[in-house]
């Protein structure tokens, strides 16, 4: 027998408070969890950081003056978004 989501959440429902809030977090930890998909691209980000603190650390970082940071972000962002329409999935 298939449920529907009205019929789940009326026996939620009429669940006691304490049963209901049980419910309630482990609904919300299941949003938590991440898939392998996740973990790689999390990984792969973790690993760009990286690359850009030790060219700070080496002394291999620019400077960008503060009114010019909002463009230079955009133009790294639209070079990212490039980049990755070419990459493959």
């Amino acid at each position: 027998m298939k449920s529907t989501l009205t019929e789940v959440l009326d026996a939620a429902r009429a669940l006691p408070r304490a049963e209901r809030a049980e419910i309630a977090q482990e609904l919300i930890a299941s949003l938590a969890t991440t898939n392998e998909h996740d973990e790689a691209r999390y990984a792969e980000l973790k690993a760009a950081v990286q690359v850009g603190v030790d060219q700070i650390d080496r002394g291999e970082s620019i400077r960008i003056p503060a009114s010019e940071l909002q463009e230079y972000l955009q133009g790294l962002s639209r070079e990212a978004t490039e980049r990755g329409a070419r990459k493959p999935a």
